[in-house]
């Protein structure tokens, strides 16, 4: 089965819907809405403002040195 020929104006126009301020709003309620996702993992008790933090902190971590596998393998 082979998969039909795939159209660059066709694939680029997927990211290009709607006004730049209707992406922008899509964009700011995404956000919103993966920190109430976030916020709902964390303990109950826990600030919006907490999880913000959380989440920015985090944000950037993935490409940093583990000091406990540093501590492990010397």
């Amino acid at each position: 089965m082979r998969l039909p020929a795939r159209d660059l104006k066709a694939e680029a126009a997927k990211h290009f819907r709607g006004t730049p301020e209707e992406r922008l709003l899509l964009a700011w309620r995404l956000g919103r809405e993966a920190l109430e996702l976030f916020l709902a993992t964390l303990p109950p008790g826990t600030t919006r403002a907490d999880a913000r933090r959380i989440l920015e902190r985090n944000k950037c971590r993935g490409r940093r040195p583990s000091r406990l596998m540093e501590a492990v393998h010397g």
